[in-house]
Order: C-alpha cells, then sequence, then structure tokens
C-alpha cells in the first residue's frame, strides 16, 4: 500500500504523460512540471512564487492565505513558468499531518487489521475519527530475527478532510485534475535518496525547524522534530539580521552572506552544532540498535543551501554527506545542470510529488 492511496481513489485520476508537482508552503509555493517521454522523466518548467505580497506584506514573510488567494497565486505562477500540464498532484505539509506508529498484536487476522488500527488511531487522534482521513502501512523489520516478530509495527497517516477538501478546491478553481495528494516526507525520500537499498539520513533544515529522518529501503525507520531553523543560524553573525525576512525565513541573500562568514571566519553557528549533535546522537542509537551503519547523510531544505556547512557536517558525523539534488531524478539540458543544483534543495518536495505523479 502507497501512502494516501485512500485518499488518491476520492478523485477520478487517469493516466497522463505530463504532471504538476506542487509545493504549497508558508511563504512561497514551488511548481515543478514534468513529461514522460520514451519511459525518462523529463522537466518542462519549474519555478516559485511568494505568497506574502498577496497579503500586502514583505516578501518572504509567513502568511495564512484563504483558499482563493492561494488559487490566484498559483495561477499567476503557472502563467509565469508556462505551465502547460492540465493535471497536478500536491504535497502536503508535514504540519498539517499527524503520522505515528502502532504495534498491533499478529494475533490479529489481516482482514480485521483495518479496523483495529481505525480503533487504536482513536487514541492519538485529537478529533472525531469521521472527519479525519486515515492511511496505514505495515512497516517490514529491519532485522528479519528481531524480537519484534509478535507484532505489526504500522506507520499511520491521518489528514484532516477541511485540508484535503482545500487542494481539491485549488486545483478546481484553476481547471486542474487533481492526481493524488501525498505528505511532503514522502515526496523529498523520492527525490533526494540516490541508492534505495542504504541506509540514508534526510536532514530537512527549515526555516524554524529542522525534519530528521533515516530511511532504508524507501522506508522511515526513525523521525525526529529538532526544534532548530536555519534563521537561528544567521543571527549567530552580527551586522547579518537583516538579510532574514520579517518572518525570519531566510532568503537566498541571507544564505550568500552566513556561507560567507562561516569561510571567511571558519565559525560555525551554535545552533548548527546542536542540530549536528542531535543528527549523531540519532544515527548511533540507530546504528546501535539494527546493527546497521548509515551510509549517507542528505541535506535537503532551504537551509540546506549554505553549501559550506557540509564539510564541517561532514567532519562531525565521519560519514558522507551531500546536498539533496533532486533534479538528477529527471533529464534536463546540460546548460541547466549547475542552476538546477544550486535550487535542489528547495525544490525537493515539488520534484518528487511530480514524479510519482507520472506513475499514477
Amino acid at each position: 500500500m502507497s501512502f494516501l492511496d485512500n485518499i488518491t481513489k476520492i478523485f477520478n485520476s487517469k493516466n497522463d504523460n505530463k504532471v504538476l508537482g506542487v509545493d504549497i508552503g508558508s511563504s512561497s509555493i514551488k511548481v515543478v512540471q514534468l513529461s514522460l517521454k520514451k519511459g525518462v522523466a523529463v522537466l518542462d518548467t519549474f519555478g516559485e512564487i511568494s505568497l506574502s505580497v498577496y497579503a500586502g506584506k514583505e516578501i518572504g514573510t509567513t502568511v495564512n492565505l484563504p483558499t482563493d488567494k492561494i488559487a490566484e497565486a498559483l495561477k499567476d505562477l503557472m502563467k509565469e513558468a508556462q505551465v502547460d500540464a492540465t493535471s497536478a498532484a500536491f504535497a502536503i505539509p508535514l504540519k498539517s499531518t499527524l503520522m505515528f506508529n502502532l504495534k498491533i498484536p499478529k494475533t490479529i487476522e489481516k482482514d480485521k487489521l483495518d479496523s483495529v488500527v481505525r480503533v487504536e488511531s482513536r487514541k492519538y487522534i485529537p478529533v472525531p475519527i469521521a472527519e479525519v482521513q486515515l492511511d496505514w502501512s505495515i512497516i517490514p523489520p529491519v532485522n528479519r530475527h528481531a524480537g519484534s516478530e509478535n507484532s505489526y509495527d504500522i506507520l499511520v497517516v491521518a489528514i484532516h478532510k477541511e485540508t484535503l477538501n482545500k487542494y481539491a478546491n485549488i486545483s478546481s478553481m484553476l481547471g486542474l485534475e487533481l492526481k493524488f495528494l501525498e505528505v511532503e516526507t514522502f515526496s523529498t525520500i523520492r527525490s533526494v535518496i540516490k541508492h534505495e537499498r542504504n541506509t540514508t539520513a534526510i536532514v530537512d533544515i527549515g526555516s524554524s525547524i529542522t525534519k530528521f529522518y533515516i530511511v532504508e529501503s524507501g522506508i522511515i525507520r526513525k523521525s525526529n522534530i529538532i526544534n532548530i531553523g536555519s534563521s537561528k543560524m544567521l543571527k549567530h553573525f552580527r551586522g547579518n539580521e537583516k538579510a532574514a525576512s520579517p518572518s525570519g525565513e531566510v532568503n537566498g541573500e541571507a544564505a550568500r552572506l552566513l556561507r560567507e562568514n562561516i569561510v571567511k571566519d571558519n565559525d560555525i553557528p551554535v545552533d548548527l552544532v546542536r542540530i549536528v549533535n542531535q543528527v549523531r546522537k540519532a544515527i548511533v542509537e540507530y546504528q546501535k540498535t539494527t546493527n546497521r551503519n548509515v551510509v549517507d547523510v542528505v541535506f535537503t531544505g532551504g537551509g540546506a543551501l549554505f553549501k559550506d556547512i557540509l564539510p564541517y557536517v561532514e567532519k562531525e558525523l565521519a560519514v558522507n554527506v551531500q546536498e539533496a539534488d533532486p533534479f538528477s531524478k529527471v533529464s534536463n539540458p546540460a546548460f541547466l545542470d549547475e542552476p538546477l543544483r544550486e535550487a535542489g534543495p528547495e525544490f525537493a518536495v515539488a520534484v518528487g510529488v511530480a514524479l510519482r505523479g507520472l506513475k499514477s
């Protein structure tokens, strides 16, 4: 079962060789249009638009726009990027979802698992179960001979139906066929992991929080939220506060200033040190518990644009560390290789959801 397949079935999706991947954030919208040509995913166009101007605020400000304003911004972005796809796949922000694990005894017959999962999930969901769309999947054990053979490890995803209706309404307003919805976590995994069989850690640095996952064979084995973001790193350097947006989000100019300060002074922000320490602790704990090594650590998100932190992180973690390059999963003109590598970490979600869209 793929996550949110149940949600996908709500909509009348059809196969298409062209799809728009949409990532709606709190301060901007990112889109990536892909086409399937001779079995290869080809990049048609991509783009980003700030949402703050639609609320009459300064660029970069975090806003909470009504659905019609979001649709208006997406329409403008599609026009600017010359999008011509008629179907779209949307990524749902992690903050709009609830994910948790359940342990269900294997004495429960498989044909009764769904009803048992729904009953047990009520303990974790703060609203009536009828108000959410629930999806779940059995997670195979890391070690076949581990001590958990007596129970199923189940990952549950719950999304409020109001959130689903919001995306359906946006699609309808723009005349787009909504192919499916997917939690951004799974979109990111699809676009940034190069070797699925390897055990890979993903560090997604946002403006206010950092999301951390350990993934093996495409499955999330461990996840943490670290309450530190890139805006705090920027404030580490005196005189650079103006580079941060009013919301504390870090824009391209801020990223440039941070890189220059790190290179010039070899001065690592204390908040980055804290993130790295927590990531190291989680990796060591996972390796001890499973007896499996984390081979790669991939940095993504807007905060991962700070390229010059990577040598420091690699030294501290003693593993291969790299910046996410989601556009490497698609075909594009050679002259775009460098710009796409630069922009890649910010478009990981949009690329990932579009890639799934081509297969749906």
